[in-house]
This record gives structure tokens, C-alpha cells and sequence, in this order.
């Protein structure tokens, strides 16, 4: 009767976590974004009030707005790098679809050999299904795009609204942070969820800090070893790389051994060599962060991690990727405060 119990109060933890996370946490995003930034602010803003006497909302603004003018500053310039690596991509594209066409003839050639099937049969179903691609693109993407410039306009003004949002809510909230604190001190459920948003902080905050670091390492080495081995899309491709390496089963390969095998057929076998070779330098690095960064210091198995973020990605979409992991350890810090009374 009493695992009877226990299971059915799981179970209501867990429906009321994904509930919580996948319907209410969209509403009221920006005000938890401004607690975190005023809980990081604090500190900093009180000693900065104390040597020169602002009101501590006041400090709070201009510590924002220095960090969204430096972190703005730096995004504008990556933008501008991306985009005029994107432009050369779209310039040469001629040229890499000659060369993706060179491919394909050699394998169907390779196929035609092997299986005795007419190596033009096969060119003509595989080139049938590109150019049914192609014109899916052009009758569904390219009017799409002009149909819905206006939703995209909208998207933009709703993210200013965002930002907007978050940034008075954490200047307001600065101000009264304090007076609040101590008032909800006198109740018991503050307490509570006190606890588990501590625990919570300590928890999430090192899987995401350890996530971010193995993201970094990874997008770094994928950018300096695109940049020697000369590719001019270096910084765009290492961050794609690093970014898909986040997601399970899907990692480094996905992009680099498909180049690697496209310049064996291009018999640049030298440069295959690197492209390989910068695909088992990341797979290493993530292999051996990853166990030390996120699985021990949690207290739970990669396997169980690996397991959350697919679950996570199936649940809540590609936010899934952090929303898993969090769900899972907020379930199991809400179970053990209950259990504790």
C-alpha cells in the first residue's frame, strides 16, 4: 500500500513538472530570467551602492545596459562574419554542385559495377528525386518566405518585447529584492520552495555550465581545425558543428565525415586525412569531458543523461536539449523535499 502510495505521488510530481515546464514556463520566462539576473546581480549591485551611494536599481539598469552594449557589440560582429561566409557559399554554389553532381556519377558507377545495374538508371533516379526536392523548395519555401515576411516582422517586435520585459522586471524587482526577501521568510512553502530552487541552481547550473564548456571546447577546436585546414567557412561551419554535437546521436560525424568522404572522391586523400582526424579529436574530447563535467558531478549515469535529453527533445522540441535534464532533476529535488516533510 505505502509503494502504492509513493508511486502515485511520482506520478503527480512528474505530470505536474512536465505540465509546468511544457505549458506555464513559456508565460513566464522573462520573469524568471530577471530573478536569475537579479540573484547574480545583487552582490555586485550592493557593493556598488555602498561605494557610491545609487539606489541599487539604479546600478542594476547600468550593469544591464553595459552588458547588452558588450554582448550586442560581440553578436553584431559574429553576424557579420556569418553572413559574409553564407554569402560565399551562395556564390560558389555552382561550383560545389558540379562537384556533389562529380560524386554522385562515381558512385552510381561504383553501384553499376558491383550490383551489374546501369550506372545512368541510377543517376537518373537519384538526380529525379534532387530536382522533385528542388521543386518543392521553389513551390512551398519561396512563396512561404514572402507570405509570411509580416509573421517574421512580428517575431522580431515580440522578441524586442521580450527583452524589454526582462529588463524592467529586473530593474523593479532590484529595488524591492530585499524588503521581499525578508517578508517572505515568515512562510513555510517560500521555504521549501527556497530549498529546491537552491538545490535546483546548484544542480542545473553546473550541468548547463558544464554543457556550455564542452559546447565552447568543441566549437572551438571544429573552428581552429576548419581555419588550418583551410576552409573559408571555418567560423560558420565550427559553430554548426558544435551546436549539432549537443544533441545526442547526432555529434561531430554528421557534418565532418560526410566532407571527409566527399574529398575521397575528390581525391584530395590529404585533406580527408584532416577532416577525420578533427572528427576523432572532438569525438575524444567529448567522450572525456562529458563523464567528468556532467555524470559524476550530478550523481547521475551518462547513459540516464544521454536517455533525459532524447526524452527532453521528443517532450518539449529542441529546448528539450536543457528542459529534459531539468525536468528530471526538478522531479527527483520536489520528491526529496517531500519525502523529508
Amino acid at each position: 500500500m505505502a509503494e502504492g502510495k509513493k508511486l502515485l505521488k511520482m506520478t503527480g510530481i512528474t505530470l505536474a513538472v512536465y505540465f509546468a515546464l511544457k505549458y506555464l514556463l513559456p508565460y513566464v520566462v522573462p520573469f524568471l530570467i530577471a530573478i536569475i539576473l537579479v540573484r547574480l546581480l545583487d552582490p555586485l549591485a550592493g557593493r556598488i551602492q555602498r561605494r557610491l551611494h545609487l539606489k541599487k536599481e539604479v546600478v542594476a539598469a547600468g550593469l544591464m545596459a553595459v552588458a547588452v552594449v558588450l554582448l550586442g557589440s560581440g553578436f553584431y560582429w559574429l553576424y557579420r562574419v556569418l553572413m559574409e561566409q553564407i554569402r560565399k557559399i551562395a556564390g560558389n554554389f555552382d561550383l560545389y554542385y558540379s562537384g556533389f553532381c562529380g560524386v554522385i556519377e562515381e558512385c552510381c558507377e561504383m553501384a553499376g559495377r558491383s550490383f551489374g545495374v546501369p550506372s545512368e538508371d541510377l543517376e537518373e533516379l537519384i538526380y529525379a528525386g534532387i530536382d522533385h526536392a528542388a521543386s518543392q523548395i521553389r513551390v512551398y519555401l519561396v512563396p512561404g518566405v514572402v507570405n509570411y515576411s509580416f509573421r517574421y516582422l512580428k517575431k522580431l517586435a515580440d522578441a524586442g518585447v521580450f527583452l524589454l520585459m526582462i529588463f524592467v522586471s529586473a530593474v523593479l524587482l532590484m529595488k524591492d529584492y530585499d524588503e521581499m526577501k525578508q517578508k517572505l521568510q515568515k512562510y513555510d512553502w517560500y521555504q521549501k520552495c527556497r530549498r529546491i530552487a537552491g538545490r535546483m541552481w546548484k544542480q542545473g547550473g553546473m550541468y548547463l555550465k558544464a554543457q556550455g564548456i564542452i559546447i565552447g571546447i568543441v566549437t572551438l577546436l571544429c573552428t581552429g581545425g576548419l581555419w588550418l585546414l583551410g576552409n573559408p567557412y571555418f567560423l560558420l561551419l565550427g559553430i554548426v558543428i558544435g551546436l549539432t554535437d549537443a544533441l545526442p546521436f547526432i555529434g561531430t560525424g554528421t557534418l565532418l565525415i560526410p566532407i571527409a568522404v566527399y574529398l575521397i572522391f575528390q581525391r584530395k586523400y590529404q585533406l580527408a586525412l584532416g577532416y577525420g582526424a578533427l572528427f576523432l579529436v572532438t569525438y575524444v574530447a567529448r567522450e572525456f569531458l562529458e563523464p567528468k563535467l556532467i555524470g559524476g558531478k550530478l550523481g547521475i549515469y551518462p547513459f540516464v543523461m544521454v536517455a533525459v535529453v532524447y526524452a527532453g527533445l521528443y517532450l518539449y522540441g529542441p529546448a528539450g536539449v536543457a528542459l529534459g535534464p531539468v525536468s528530471l532533476l526538478l522531479i527527483l529535488e520536489i520528491w526529496g523535499e517531500c519525502e523529508r516533510g
